[in-house]
């Protein structure tokens, strides 16, 4: 009897300790900036260069050292967000997804957040993904009217759906908003086109 008290009473200490150590983690101050490139806003600039190019333990990093700068930057999460999305590692990319959301300081990060939870239920393509890439596509249209990020992935996640009609209108009213992902756009109409 005493035998098991004392393994239960060790187990109850390391647990608390162990709680402790996560407790003060978390609470610890953002670490201060050591250069003047040193900033949240670089860092996650960076991470999403190296992300476009599929470098994900770098691009991970850079979220992460913004992070530490600031653990309210909502740009940051969204790249850790899609990184570990990246990487298949859902159950983290949709809790950074939604500190993205809830960290958002403006209407278009908002916005942006919404668009980076389209395209993780379009990497995830679990059950109902299309109507919940849809329903944060409207979510992120009625944070920003006319969002070219909104439309492309929206058109990404209808051409993955089979749905080449949608893709279609999707992508060309990036062309007609003329405000980002013109290029990449125009590609993937290319790609949509029937061979000639």
């Amino acid at each position: 009897m005493n035998i098991v008290n004392g393994k239960m009473l060790r187990v109850l200490v390391a647990g608390l300790f162990l709680a402790l150590c996560l407790m003060t983690g978390c609470t610890s101050p953002p670490r201060v900036p050591e250069s003047v490139l040193d900033t949240p806003q670089h860092h996650t600039s960076s991470g999403f260069k190296l992300l476009e190019k599929g470098y994900l333990f770098d691009a991970k990093r850079e979220f992460q050292l913004a992070l530490q700068l600031d653990p309210d930057y909502s740009d940051a999460h969204r790249g850790l967000a899609l990184t570990c999305g990246r990487e298949h590692q859902f159950a983290p990319a949709f809790e950074s997804m939604r500190l993205a959301r809830d960290t958002a300081r403006t209407d278009r990060e908002k916005a942006l957040a919404y668009v980076g939870f389209m395209r993780l239920y379009t990497l995830e393509q679990g059950e109902h993904w299309l109507d919940k890439t849809k329903a944060r596509f409207v979510d992120a249209l009625h944070c920003q009217k006319d969002l070219p990020d909104a439309y492309f992935y929206m058109g990404i996640a209808y051409k993955l759906a089979d749905r080449p009609q949608e893709a279609t209108e999707a992508f060309r009213k990036v062309l007609e908003i003329d405000n980002g992902l013109v290029t990449e756009a125009e590609n993937e109409l290319k790609s949509l086109l029937p061979p000639t």
